[in-house]
């Protein structure tokens, strides 16, 4: 305990001593002295599920019998959607499985990872899971399927003992937010280019469901999102005006206040601490998610303290005090092999300054890239953040194509370090 205390010390004083812009290089004890914190669940290369603490060194393989194809007729079997419990106790993850480059059966596993054992708690050769989102209390995990004619989304639940499968709802796009109960979400279906009606409501799935329709226009947005206090509900509107407005709503649905204007289209999320809450103004549409100006406001006061340009996505750290975002890069070249970089800034709250803590680009796998788009939907559901707010996991690929997983100090006073090879990543709430 002396070793790490004194560790931890002489890093925060070199770091404390640098100039902004110098990275400490990462002593080879780092893993080992480090205080840890929570637990990170990838994908690794060979399509099984593991879990390791941030050291890396000791992973537990929560599956073992994926196998990748050797050729286009080949059996395969993988894993994806590793997805943590809020208490951090149970991982949910899906078994996509098939033959000849065609899926046929998906399974849903939830595993206890104290013990290392998984139930099977889902199976079908029609509905794919592709989204999981646990509820608040640790005991049902939601999901969104395709339908078995393909023409629509379902929201599905079933409980981490198994048993029967709940249809909630359907429709295409779909996007929802818990209640910090478990009973209730507020959901957003259907766009302007859907042929399904777009309404926002809210989804009493307790005892029975019930579903009670929210009276507002909303605006171009994709997935709301409800204060992990549980207090009020971030959604968007047409104002009397016709203007695109984010708004704040009570927990029953009535408008309290506007929150910023947008042209296009806006994403946004709650801080952990539900006082504070960013959004990216989008000033034209794109085919998924939201670019352009990232505000960050404080509620009570309504001050909006801080903004950059050109943000892509964001996601709060545990403790409310950092926001870690990207800016995309293009990478010069023709149409045909042009590539997408992201810049990694963090903002910290109470100084008010950002800082780009890798002083170079990274290019994401195409996992995690599948994600940045729906973050605003991702930021409920899965973090990238080490619980004490400290350290941030990152996939990414190398120059070669390699695909990697990155530990990413959030100071920027140390240089990354390789974790693991991989696909993607999240760090466990707890």
């Amino acid at each position: 305990m002396k070793k790490i205390l004194l560790f931890s010390i002489l890093v925060l004083l070199i770091s404390a001593c640098l100039p902004q812009d110098v990275q400490v290089p990462q002593s080879p004890l780092l893993p080992v002295l480090e205080r840890k914190s929570g637990l990170i669940a990838y994908i690794g290369l060979d399509g099984n599920i593991y879990v390791t603490d941030q050291s890396g060194r000791t992973p537990s393989a929560l599956t073992a019998d994926a196998a990748i194809p050797q050729d286009q007729s080949s059996p395969f079997r993988y894993y994806q959607n590793p997805t943590w419990s809020e208490d951090g106790s149970q991982l949910a993850y899906v078994a996509v499985i098939g033959n000849g480059g065609k899926q046929t059966l998906s399974e849903m596993f939830v595993a206890n990872v104290d013990d290392e054992t998984s139930n099977k708690v889902y199976s079908s050769d029609t509905e794919h899971p592709f989204y999981l989102y646990w509820s608040p209390d640790n005991q049902n995990v939601s999901f969104l399927s395709n339908d078995a004619a393909g023409q629509s989304l379902l929201l599905q639940r079933v409980s981490v003992d198994g048993g029967k499968r709940v249809i909630l709802d359907a429709g295409s796009p779909y996007y929802w937010s818990w209640a910090p109960d478990g009973n209730t979400m507020i959901v957003h279906t259907g766009n302007v280019n859907s042929t399904i009606p777009e309404h926002i409501a809210f989804l009493q799935v307790d005892s029975e469901i019930i579903e009670d329709s929210v009276d507002i226009g909303p605006a171009s947005f994709q997935a709301p999102a409800w204060s992990p206090d549980g207090s009020r509900i971030l959604l968007t509107r047409l104002n009397d005006d016709e203007k695109k407005e984010i708004a704040l709503f009570s927990s029953t649905g009535e408008f309290e206040k506007a929150i910023g204007t947008f042209e296009a289209t806006t994403s946004f999320a709650w801080s952990t601490d539900s006082q504070l809450m960013a959004y990216i103004e989008g000033d034209q549409a794109i085919t998924a998610g939201t670019l352009g100006k990232l505000h960050v406001m404080d509620l009570t006061t309504s001050e909006d303290f801080f903004q950059d340009e050109d943000v892509f996505a964001f996601f709060w750290s545990p403790n409310s005090e950092k926001l870690a975002y990207f800016k995309p890069r293009l990478v010069e070249g023709n149409s045909s092999n042009q590539q997408l970089l992201l810049e990694l800034h963090v903002l910290d709250v109470p100084s008010g300054e950002s800082k780009q803590v890798l002083p170079f680009p990274f290019q994401p796998t195409n996992q995690f890239s599948a994600v940045l788009p729906y973050f605003d939907q991702y930021h409920q559901s899965a973090t990238i953040w080490s619980p004490d707010s400290n350290n941030l996991v990152l996939s990414f690929q190398d120059a070669d194509g390699n695909p990697g997983i990155a530990i990413v100090a959030a100071s920027g006073q140390l240089e990354p370090r390789l974790l693991t090879d991989g696909y993607l990543a999240f760090w466990s709430w707890k």
